[in-house]
């Protein structure tokens, strides 16, 4: 009996090995689980791993869903194993849809969709992905998810039709109603849609543009069709969306972070030919916290700089002003006290080949350009959809990191070199957009490009005029470097000024300390408050990541001081004349009364409240 009893369990192991084998050598999801019952059995049990999708939205139906012409559709899709144990699922999609449809995750870590690696979860755990889906066809698209298991310790493989879910994309948030999405086509600005293809392209450094228009001819323009011309006559504001990124700045040597060197260059970056900065775009749900720097081969050290914060609102990206700000009725620096103009009553525009408004207070320019979005404004803003202000010299910064990007000017295949850098706009009649086609040129009497000038001038010095934006095309932010020094909202430990004469306008102290009356200063989140005057310390005791201060200091050659209690605010780009011609640049980094000057214009920016 025993002698029986020993070969019917050695029968029984031997049966489960061959079995084992068999599994093993034909299915890669089989599962396999042994168990030894009063030490006198072993049982064998076999079944396919898989993953159950599911969604809270109505239209997805056994793992498919149908999405519109020209439409962009957000969907949750839930991934759940169901499975009796442990296992190993991935996350596609079957790739027999149109190029033009793009299906991207838009919540950063940790719930990324898994790709053929898998992801392990346990019995009866799920994980929520949020997707977007661009449909960019002009017809309808139906599109099937599917999800495959194994065992946690076996490679999983998509089927050769699968397709990962793709990363994160820049997020443009879409426009308020009276800002109509703009592309430059055969010489001319024509409307687009927010959905359109070819409204941006961030990878090939065209960034999203949009304008708003005269009250007179909205309604027509939101009617017409895609390819409408929008007349320059017509825009009285142009501008450009600067997406929510991290960035990071590499050191080649271990010492210098002067960036990444670009594949073919020679020699190191330094101060005067710096090289790439890391960008990452990232969803408004994220927040990075590095240290803004590194050295080895992969970009770490992730920070988000913190001019994606308005108030307590993390932003998915702001709308920032294309030119320096002018105003319609031209009233100019040289003609504000001949002309008796009331600068509070003035109305700005944002306007290429048109003088920047100049000789104007901070506290001025930061009432003219909350009235942008104040109630009954000529631009057809709901104040309740965003907020108006002067650029903060943080939102300013994220113009400068961007620039340094593979998504920037830097990355502009066209330049090469030292032409990498933002062209200067030497004209000494201020006129916006204006580029000398060098970057270190001397004052100009006329405009020597135009913003739109696009003839590739060769030997790496890409477009003569569009080369002064921070694409170093037209899609690009214009005259941050030169035409004239820019007053941002950033001020030392609140001071008002120098003298009674030279101070912002509002209600502080003068640099000796004496009181002036004046304006009440804005909420907090309209203005970067420095506390020191050492650049390592001027943000609260600590240097001052992601305000392309310490940072970012000389490169190019561009000149930066920090703040004194006599020169207390910040001014950015630099005029055209300005002494030293160092004090210019996308980098430059300057300091000033705050008060009237015929060299210190600004920018604005508008800031999603939803």
């Amino acid at each position: 009996m025993k002698e029986r009893r020993k070969f019917e369990k050695s029968y029984l192991i031997v049966l489960g090995i061959i079995s084992l084998f068999l599994l093993i050598g034909y299915s890669s999801y089989a599962l396999f689980t042994v168990k030894k019952e009063n030490k006198e059995a072993i049982r064998i049990v076999t079944g396919t791993l898989f993953g159950t999708l599911t969604s809270g939205d109505t239209s997805f139906h056994e793992n498919k869903i149908t999405v519109d012409a020209n439409t962009k559709k957000e969907i949750t899709i839930k991934l759940t194993n169901n499975n009796s144990i442990q296992a190993k699922l991935n996350f596609y999609y079957l790739d027999n849809i149109s190029e033009k449809v793009h299906i991207n995750y838009y919540k950063d870590t940790p719930n990324r969709p898994p790709t053929q690696e898998g992801v392990i979860l346990e019995q009866g755990a799920s994980e929520s992905y949020h997707l977007r889906i661009y449909n960019l066809t002009n017809s309808s698209v139906t599109i099937e998810f599917r999800s495959d298991g194994g065992l946690a310790n076996k490679e999983l493989a998509f089927p050769k039709n699968g397709k990962t879910i793709e990363g994160i994309v820049v997020e443009v948030e879409e426009p308020a109603s009276n800002m109509i999405p703009v592309v430059y086509s055969g010489g001319k600005w024509v409307k687009t849609s927010y959905n359109q293809e070819n409204w941006y392209d961030y990878d090939k450094q065209e960034w999203a543009n949009a304008v708003t228009v005269t009250p007179g001819t909205r309604a027509s323009y939101q009617q017409a069709g895609n390819g409408t011309e929008v007349k320059m006559t017509d825009i009285l504001q142009m501008w450009v969306w600067i997406p929510r990124y991290s960035y990071t700045i590499k050191s080649e040597d271990g010492e210098y972070y002067y960036g990444k060197k670009e594949e073919g260059r020679s020699d190191n970056p330094s101060l005067t030919l710096p090289g790439e900065i890391d960008v990452k775009f990232i969803d408004v749900s994220t927040t990075d916290n590095g240290s803004a720097q590194y050295k080895g081969e992969e970009p770490d050290g992730w920070y988000t700089p913190p001019g994606f914060t308005f108030g307590d609102k993390n932003l998915s990206g702001i709308w920032i002003g294309k030119f320096e700000t002018s105003n319609i009725e031209n009233c100019v620096a040289a003609t504000v006290a001949d002309a008796g103009c009331d600068l509070e009553t003035l109305t700005s525009q944002i306007k290429p080949n048109v003088a920047s408004w100049r000789d104007i207070r901070v506290s001025t320019l930061e009432l003219v350009s909350m009235n942008i979005t104040k109630s009954g404004n000529i631009y057809g803003f709901d104040q309740n959809t965003y907020d108006s202000h002067v650029t903060k010299d943080s939102e300013w910064a994220l113009i400068s990191y961007l620039t340094q990007s593979k998504y920037g000017k830097y990355g502009n295949p066209l330049y090469t070199g030292a032409n990498k850098e933002i062209y200067k706009n030497n004209c000494n009649a201020y006129k916006t957009g204006c580029s000398s086609g060098l970057g270190t040129a001397e004052k100009s009497e006329t405009c020597v490009y135009q913003y739109d000038d696009l003839v590739d001038r060769g030997s790496g010095l890409g477009y003569g005029g569009a080369g002064a934006s921070t694409t170093g095309n037209i899609t690009g932010i214009y005259d941050i470097n030169g035409d004239s020094f820019e007053y941002t909202m950033g001020v030392l430990e609140k001071r008002s000024g120098w003298l009674t004469t030279m101070n912002s306008g509002y209600r502080g102290q003068l640099a000796d300390d004496i009181p002036i009356e004046g304006r009440e200063w804005p909420l907090e989140k309209y203005y970067d408050l420095y506390t020191t005057t050492d650049s390592n310390t001027a943000c609260n005791g600590a240097p001052c990541k992601g305000y392309a201060l310490n940072e970012t200091a000389g490169w190019y050659g561009d000149g930066a001081v920090i703040l004194t209690e006599i020169l207390p605010w910040v001014a950015r780009s630099g005029a055209y004349n300005a002494s030293p011609s160092s004090f210019t640049g996308n980098f430059c980094h300057s300091h000033y009364t705050g008060g009237f000057d015929l060299n210190h214009s600004f920018r604005q920016v508008l800031t999603p409240l939803s």
